[in-house]
């Protein structure tokens, strides 16, 4: 029987931080970017936040920070990470309809996530849809198709079920950016052995 992906990442919990850390040990660089991107003060929606490896490092910035996840097994994990925090929310969630207002946040962060969806896209509308206009997105991403080393890694783990749907290269990552309604004010790379494409990019 074929594992669907939220039942991956129920089992697969407890094992994420070091296996991100495998495959890109500037994972840490990674996080302190997104963090650096965002605007002071900011309402914060972090989606698919995993077991809070970003959240640990931006929730600070914000001044009010709702971190998402649709497995509860990650989101143990973050809460466990995280603690109390009188502005930090944490709650599951459906990356493809998030239950929440239109224009509520003034940035989105979607972390390693794009890659794993049959529709990108739909993800990007929802983040487009509950920010405000001028708010920013930011969606670092695991580029599985970046050469042949990704290329081989990223065959090798998909032998364990990891639900990989889109091998994305790089610059693909940011056209899928600007297709969804966003304006890209900055894309790089974090070599590894699956490099990462860091995109922010503002809803005009």
């Amino acid at each position: 029987m074929t594992t669907r992906p939220d039942d991956y990442w129920q089992k697969q919990a407890r094992r994420y931080d070091r296996a991100t850390l495998l495959l890109n040990q500037r994972f840490p660089e990674v996080a302190e970017a997104v963090a650096e991107a965002l605007p002071a003060d900011a309402e914060v929606l972090e989606v698919a936040a995993g077991t809070g490896l970003v959240t640990q490092v931006a929730v600070s910035r914000a001044r009010r920070y709702l971190a998402t996840d649709g497995s509860p097994a990650m989101l143990e994990i973050l809460r466990g990470r995280l603690g109390e925090q009188a502005h930090l929310e944490v709650r599951e969630a459906d990356a493809l309809a998030l239950d929440l207002p239109d224009a509520s946040f003034d940035a989105v962060l979607v972390c390693n996530l794009l890659h794993l969806l049959d529709e990108p896209t739909a993800a990007l509308a929802e983040a487009r849809r509950v920010l405000r206009p001028g708010g920013l997105l930011v969606a670092p991403t695991f580029c599985h198709g970046a050469g042949l080393v990704a290329q081989g890694v990223s065959r090798v783990i998909g032998l364990t079920g990891f639900p990989i749907v889109t091998r994305f290269v790089g610059e693909d990552l940011d056209e899928l950016v600007t297709g969804a309604g966003f304006e890209v004010r900055d894309a790089r790379t974090y070599a590894g052995l699956l490099p990462i494409r860091f995109v922010a990019a503002t809803r005009p």
